[in-house]
Formats: C-alpha cells, sequence, structure tokens
C-alpha cells in the first residue's frame, strides 16, 4: 500500500547541483542581457587620427568592454546614421561638399559587417543629419540649406533625389547665419509630421508626411525661434505632444508646444550656469526613457553635459553639469538599460561612458571610454529587436 502522506526528497547534493545551476542561469541570461552592439559614425577627414568610417562595436553594458567588430573603408565622413525600422539596413550621410552623398548598407547581423548597397549625390552640400523609414530616406543638407527625400527600395537601394526643398534668406549673426543652414530633420511620433531646424535662418519648419506620396513633404507652417538663437537638434515626448529644442548659438533649451502642426513656445532656460565671456556651442538633446529627465551636450569652452529634470506638465529644471571629459561632445546615447549614457567627443577620439542614476538623473564618469577617431554619432542597435 502505497502511503500518500510520505514525502520524497532529493539528496543533499543533488539539491545543491539545482541550485547552483539556477542561480548560473540567472547569472547568464543578466550578462547576456548586457550584450550590445554599438554604431558609430565619424569624420574621416581628421589630420591627427585616422578613421575608417563607420565603425561597429560589441559592447558589455555591464562590464563596458568593447571589440571592434567592423569598419567600412573609404566611406567619406559618415558623420550622422540612421537605422532603418526593421534594422535590416543602414544609411549613412558623406559630409563632403559639392561631391556630398548619402549612402545605404545591409546589416549582416551574424558577422556585424555591413554590405554597401548604394550612394546617391544631395542636392545641397553637407548633409549632417538624416532619418528613415521603409519608404523614404530624408536629409538635413547644412551648407546646401535644403532638404533631400530619397525614395528606398525594398533592396535597400535608393532613389536620385525624389523631392529637393530649398531656404533662402539671412540671420543677425553674419558670421554663423549667413544663409540657411538645415541642421537636423525629424519625425513626428505618429509619423504624421516631418520638422525641419533651420540654424541659420532661426525656424523650425513643419511638414505634412505623405509617405507614398507624390509629393512627400508639404510644408504647412514655421515656427520663429529667437533671433540668433541657431536652432539645432529637437527632441519629441512620446505623445507628441511638446518638443524639447537646443539652440547652438544662444545655449537655450526650449520646451515648445506642439499641436496638429502648430508650435507655440512654453519654457525657455539656459544651459550657460552665469553670464559668460567663453565660447560654446549647444549640440544634442534627449529624453531619457521614462522621459523624466532631460540631458544637452554643450561643446567648446564648455564641454558639459546638463542634466533638466522634467516636471509633469512639461516643463523642466536644471539639476546638473557637468563636464564631458573630452572636447568636442557631439551626438550621445542612453543604453538600452537605461544606466548609461556614451558621450561622442570629437575632438579627444574618445567615446567617453558615464553612469546614470536611475532615480535622480544624475551623471557619473566611469574613467572608461571607447577610443575611435573623430567619433561624432553613437547609436545602440539590439540584437534581434
Amino acid at each position: 500500500m502505497i502511503n500518500s502522506h510520505k514525502i520524497y526528497t532529493f539528496p543533499l547534493i543533488f539539491r545543491m547541483k539545482i541550485w547552483s545551476a539556477f542561480i548560473f542561469s540567472i547569472l547568464f541570461m543578466t550578462h547576456s542581457s548586457a550584450q550590445n552592439t554599438i554604431i558609430v559614425g565619424t569624420y574621416t577627414n581628421s589630420d591627427k587620427c585616422k578613421s575608417g568610417g563607420i565603425h561597429i562595436f560589441d559592447f558589455d553594458e555591464n562590464t563596458y568592454k568593447y571589440n571592434l567588430k567592423f569598419h567600412t573603408d573609404n566611406i567619406v565622413n559618415p558623420s550622422f546614421i540612421s537605422l532603418s525600422p526593421d534594422k535590416n539596413f543602414l544609411f549613412s550621410v558623406n559630409e563632403n561638399g559639392e561631391n556630398s552623398t548619402v549612402t545605404s548598407f545591409s546589416m549582416d547581423e551574424a558577422d556585424g559587417r555591413l554590405i554597401k548597397k548604394d550612394e546617391r549625390k544631395t542636392q545641397g552640400e553637407d548633409p549632417c543629419f538624416l532619418i528613415s523609414d521603409d519608404q523614404n530616406v530624408i536629409t538635413a543638407n547644412y551648407s546646401g540649406g535644403s532638404i533631400n527625400v530619397f525614395k528606398r527600395y525594398a533592396d535597400g537601394k535608393l532613389s536620385d533625389v525624389f523631392q529637393n526643398i530649398k531656404f533662402e534668406g539671412v540671420g543677425v549673426n553674419p558670421k554663423r547665419q549667413e544663409k540657411s543652414h538645415i541642421h537636423q530633420v525629424q519625425f513626428s511620433p505618429d509619423h504624421q509630421y516631418v520638422l525641419a531646424t533651420d540654424l541659420g535662418l532661426d525656424q523650425i519648419y513643419v511638414f505634412k508626411y505623405h509617405k507614398t506620396g507624390d509629393l512627400v513633404l508639404e510644408k504647412i507652417g514655421a515656427y520663429a525661434a529667437k533671433k540668433g538663437s541657431g536652432p539645432r537638434h529637437i527632441e519629441f515626448d512620446k505623445t507628441g505632444k511638446l518638443i524639447y529644442l537646443v539652440q547652438e548659438l544662444s545655449g537655450d533649451l526650449s520646451v515648445l508646444g506642439f499641436n496638429e502642426g502648430h508650435i507655440e513656445l512654453i519654457q525657455e532656460e539656459t544651459l550657460l550656469s552665469r553670464k559668460v565671456r567663453f565660447n560654446f556651442r549647444a549640440a544634442d538633446i534627449h529624453l531619457s526613457n521614462n522621459e523624466r529627465f532631460v540631458y544637452v551636450t554643450n561643446r567648446d569652452d564648455a564641454d558639459d553635459i546638463t542634466v533638466f529634470k522634467r516636471k509633469k506638465n512639461g516643463t523642466v529644471k536644471k539639476i546638473q553639469q557637468t563636464k564631458t571629459i573630452g572636447r568636442n561632445p557631439r551626438n550621445f546615447t542612453i543604453s538600452p538599460n537605461n544606466k548609461l549614457v556614451l558621450i561622442a567627443n570629437q575632438d579627444t577620439n574618445r567615446i567617453n561612458i558615464f553612469t546614470r542614476d536611475l532615480k535622480n538623473g544624475f551623471l557619473t564618469t566611469t574613467g572608461k571610454s571607447i577610443p575611435v577617431c573623430s567619433p561624432v554619432n553613437v547609436l545602440f542597435y539590439e540584437k534581434g529587436k
């Protein structure tokens, strides 16, 4: 007769092995989740070091260890890059004056290589930013004062310029605003609009986005920023109702309301801690994933990153300003685990690694960095996502 109340137990040594295996599996999964890929856009015309163009690194978010897997050759000044939504393709600008182009690559996830698919000339000098989706690639041409739309085909190849929009005029700063300088293009979160910042004319242009139309970008309005401020980069919040604008020439961060294509000023704060007599050029801006904090880089004598706490109504309060431990901080990115900020310091040829406090948003240098010649743009590529 079987005793239904009898308790069967495993030998102690067997239970210890099971527990050890369980702990190991947890540690393995934690370690595995920290493995990511970093893609870096650079300038290749530096006279102090040699860059192969676009660099791809394996990177561990826990240990900060990196390994260069691949870099392109003979790709001129691929300063800014953009992944397609399915992450099968990568697009880069090639800042090269009258010979400027945009290039497309396919992504080989297995071995981390880029395979060049196409290259097309821009109708405007020195493209400095681009965005892409499954139908179009759109560039901001800085020296050309123009926006180009390229049709993107299923195999990653591109059309010639499908739409060219050029802007004319002068701003109030004779050295930096002698003409239009389109610095960034950006999709709204609902993908219904494309916004473009014009550093030269102190404008943000608003376009209705017709993804598959004969007229992809339809200009429906513009926002006049403060004269001489030099609008550079914007970041939408997830609702699409608020825009955060960094202005290169005035060193300001503006909070803007956005409603059906209309922009209005809500708040303006300075990146500068006092009336300054040194040179500065505000650069890049990003919100944390939970949108509680806003981060902005500033270059030249400043060479710092400022942290703003975002209030419930979307306005901001400055809470920290710290040196980037490098010269000329350009673009930066927040890691997928939200615990790191990687800053591309162009003139010291390093991507410096900072930890980010998830509660208060503060940044702390790790003293660790990734050496890259003249880095400009850095983004994470999460495998399989």
